[in-house]
C-alpha cells in the first residue's frame, strides 16, 4: 500500500496547535523532530485518504493561527509518498504503549501489552488504519476529565470525533449510549475502524454532522476536543441538548483563548466546574447553571 507523509515546519510555540489541526484532518498522533531551531510535525495517511487534496485547507488553518496570537514560524505544509514498509518502520520507531490516565492506556497492535493491574483499561489502535498514537495533550485532557466525571449508564455524544478514541473511552468507562459525529468523511472512516477494532461496532453510532446541527436528542455528556474556532459556536448549541444534570467536557483550548471560551460559556448559561492544564492547553468541565447558582 502507498502512504502519504505529511509534514509541517513550525516552531516550539505552535507545535501543539499544528498537531491539533492534523488531528482534525484524521490524524491520531504525530512524530515531532527538532532541527536547527525548527520543529517538523509529521503524520502519515494512506493514499486512499486523499490527504494531498486537503493540503491547501491545512495550510490555511496553519496560517490562521496568527489570529489566535500564535506565530507558526515558517508554517510550511508539504508531503511525500511512502510505501507500506517504510511507513511501518517510521511509526514503530517511536509508537509504544502509553499510560494516559490512572486507568487508561493506549497500545499499538504490534505490542503484546499486558495489564499492570486488573482495573486498567487498554485501547488498542492500529496506526496502519488509524493514523497515529492518540497521546496529544488535548486528548489526554479529555480522557482525564472523562475518568473523573463520566458515570456509568450515561448518554454521551462525541462532537468532532476524529479518531473516535473518546467515544471508545466513554464505552470503556461504562457509558450506556454513545454517539460520535464529524463533518469530515475521512474522520468518520477512521473512527469506524478504531471503534470496530475495540469491539464496539454495534455499540457506538457514528454519523456525519456539522457540530450539533439538527441534533435534537438529549445527552448527559457532550465531548468536544476542538480548537476554539469550532468550540465557540458549539457552546450555544450544547445548552439545548444537555440533560438537566448534564456536563460538557471541552478540550483543544489554547491558553490564550481560555478567557474568551470561559466568557462564552458563562454568557450561554453555563457554570464552570473545573479548568485543567497540560502544557499550553486547557480543558474545561461545565454544567448548565441552576437556579440560585
Amino acid at each position: 500500500m502507498q502512504w502519504t507523509k505529511l509534514s509541517v515546519i513550525t516552531n516550539d510555540e505552535s507545535q501543539d496547535a499544528i498537531v491539533n489541526i492534523l488531528m482534525d484532518f484524521g490524524s491520531l498522533g504525530v512524530e515531532l523532530n527538532n532541527e536547527d531551531k525548527k520543529v517538523i510535525v509529521t503524520s502519515y495517511f494512506p493514499k486512499t485518504f486523499d490527504i494531498k487534496n486537503k493540503i491547501s485547507s491545512i495550510q490555511s488553518r496553519v496560517d490562521n493561527l496568527k489570529s489566535f496570537g500564535l506565530n507558526p514560524g515558517q508554517g510550511k505544509v508539504f508531503s511525500e509518498n511512502l510505501n507500506d514498509d517504510n511507513w511501518s518502520k517510521e511509526w514503530e520507531k517511536y509508537y509504544h504503549s502509553t499510560r494516559i490516565t490512572k486507568y487508561l492506556t493506549i497500545s499499538p497492535l504490534w505490542e503484546d501489552y499486558q495489564k499492570s493491574f486488573n482495573q486498567e483499561m487498554v485501547i488498542k489502535l492500529n496506526p496502519k488504519k488509524a493514523f497515529g498514537t492518540g497521546v496529544h495533550p488535548t486528548t489526554k485532557l479529555c480522557m482525564q476529565a472523562m475518568e473523573m466525571y463520566l458515570r456509568e449508564d450515561q448518554s454521551v455524544i462525541d462532537v468532532g470525533t476524529g479518531s473516535g478514541i473518546l467515544s471508545i473511552v466513554a464505552k470503556l468507562l461504562g457509558a450506556n449510549s454513545v454517539k460520535a459525529c464529524d463533518y469530515d468523511d475521512d474522520a468518520i472512516d477512521s473512527a469506524k475502524v478504531n471503534i470496530e477494532l475495540n469491539g464496539y461496532k454495534d455499540d457506538i453510532k457514528v454519523f456525519k454532522n456539522s457540530l450539533l446541527d439538527d441534533v435534537n436528542e438529549k445527552f448527559d455528556v457532550i465531548l468536544a476536543n476542538m480548537l476554539p474556532e469550532a468550540v465557540l459556536p458549539l457552546i450555544p448549541q450544547a445548552k439545548n441538548i444537555l440533560n438537566e444534570q448534564g456536563i460538557i467536557i471541552i478540550s483543544g483550548i489554547i491558553k490564550e483563548k481560555l478567557s474568551l471560551t470561559n466568557k462564552t460559556l458563562e454568557n450561554n448559561g453555563f457554570k464552570i466546574d473545573q479548568i485543567m492544564t497540560l502544557d499550553d492547553w486547557r480543558g474545561i468541565i461545565a454544567h448548565i447553571k441552576k437556579d440560585g447558582e
